[in-house]
C-alpha cells in the first residue's frame, strides 16, 4: 500500500484559528461559557474543513491495524470495559462509519501514528479488522490540536481527561496557545484544567477513572481539598481497598470527594454534673474554643455562679500561676 499525498497543513490551521473573546454582540462571556461557544463554532470548522478534505478527494485508505501506533501523548483514562464491549459490538454490526486521522510515522518508515480514533483503532485491531483511516502529514503541534479537537467535537472526554490532557502536552512542551487551540478552550479555563491536574496526582485520578458525572465544579473543589494537610495519605488508604476498586467510575469520585472534604474537629462529648441530691443539675459541653454551661432544676444557682464569676476567674489564674512554676521570687 502506497500513502497518499498529503494535502497542505494550512487546512487544519484554518479549522482552529485564535479564539474570539466575545459574543457576537460584543459582551464578553465568562470562562466556561465563553469555552463552549469557541468549541462549537471549532467544531463546525473542524468538520467543514474535514469535508473539504474528503471532497476534494483525499484518499481514505485501509491499513493493517498492526501497522498503526497511538499518539505519543494519552488523551484518555481507561473506560469501564462494559462500555467498550458496546462501542466494540457496535462496530462489529454496523461497520467502520468514520475513519480514523493517521499521520506516516515521524520515526518509523512504514508505520503510522493516531491523530484521532484510538477507540475505533482498539475495536477494530481486537476484531481482526483492516481499519480506515485518512493519512495526513501532520507536526506535532498540528496532530494534537486534531486530537483535542474530534474528542472535543464527540463530547468524549470528560472534565478530568481533558485536564490531564493539557497537562501531558504543557509537560511536553508545548505553548499555551497550542494546547487551547487543542481543546477550544481559553487561557483562564486552561489554567483552572492545568491546575486541577497538576493538584490531583496522577495515581489517584488513574484509579477513579475519568468520572463522567463529577463536572467542573467538583474536580475544581476536590483540587483545592488537596492541597490540605492529610488528605492524600486518606485517601492513597482508600484507593487500594478492594471495596473501593469494585465501584464504578463516578462513586469512586464521590467517595474520594467525601474523603477529602474539610471537617469540624471533633467535639468531646458533653459531661454532666449533679448535685447530690439531685436539687441541681448542670451540662458542659465543648466546641472549638467554647464551652457551655447549663444549669437547670435550680436556676437560682445558675445565678448564683454568674455572680461569682470574678472570683471563680483570679482563682482559675491562680491556680495556674502555680501550676506553670511562677508561684513568686526571682532568680538571683
Amino acid at each position: 500500500m502506497t500513502t497518499p499525498a498529503a494535502p497542505s497543513p494550512d487546512r487544519l490551521a484554518m479549522a482552529n484559528s485564535s479564539p474570539r473573546e466575545e459574543s457576537e454582540d460584543g459582551r464578553v462571556l465568562a470562562g466556561p461559557v465563553r469555552a463552549m461557544s469557541l468549541s462549537l463554532g471549532r467544531i463546525d470548522d473542524h468538520r467543514r474543513a474535514l469535508e473539504d478534505a474528503l471532497a476534494r478527494g483525499e484518499t481514505i485508505v485501509d491499513i493493517d491495524p498492526a501497522l498503526i501506533d497511538p499518539s505519543f501523548v494519552q488523551d484518555r483514562l481507561d473506560h469501564d470495559a462494559g462500555t467498550f464491549a458496546d462501542f466494540k459490538r457496535l462496530i462489529e454490526e454496523r461497520g467502520q462509519e468514520v475513519p480514523i486521522l493517521v499521520r506516516p510515522h515521524p520515526h518509523d518508515p512504514g508505520r503510522y501514528q493516531v491523530a484521532y480514533g484510538h477507540r475505533r483503532l482498539r475495536a477494530l485491531t481486537e476484531l481482526g479488522r483492516p481499519v480506515r483511516a485518512v493519512v495526513r502529514a501532520l507536526s506535532d503541534a498540528e496532530l494534537v490540536v486534531a486530537q483535542g479537537v474530534e474528542n472535543s467535537a464527540r463530547l468524549d472526554l470528560t472534565y478530568i481527561e481533558k485536564a490531564l490532557f493539557a497537562r501531558r502536552l504543557e509537560d511536553r512542551g508545548f505553548e499555551r496557545s497550542t494546547i487551547m487551540d487543542a481543546l477550544s478552550t481559553d487561557k483562564g479555563e486552561l489554567s483552572k484544567l492545568i491546575a486541577v491536574a497538576r493538584a490531583v496526582p496522577e495515581t489517584f485520578v488513574t484509579k477513579i477513572g475519568p468520572a463522567p458525572k463529577a463536572g467542573r465544579r467538583r474536580w475544581l473543589t476536590l483540587a483545592e481539598n488537596f492541597k490540605k494537610v492529610g488528605v492524600a495519605q486518606l485517601v492513597e488508604k482508600a484507593v487500594q481497598e478492594e471495596s473501593f476498586t469494585a465501584l464504578d467510575t463516578d462513586a469512586r469520585f464521590v467517595k474520594v470527594f467525601a474523603l477529602a472534604a474539610p471537617r469540624d474537629a471533633t467535639s468531646p462529648a458533653p459531661t454532666t454534673w449533679a448535685e447530690q441530691g439531685g436539687r441541681a443539675t448542670a451540662q458542659i459541653s465543648r466546641k472549638g474554643t467554647s464551652v457551655t454551661l447549663a444549669i437547670d432544676r435550680d436556676p437560682s444557682f445558675g445565678d448564683f455562679v454568674a455572680s461569682q464569676l470574678d472570683e471563680l476567674y483570679a482563682a482559675f489564674l491562680a491556680q495556674t500561676s502555680l501550676e506553670n512554676g511562677n508561684g513568686g521570687g526571682s532568680e538571683g
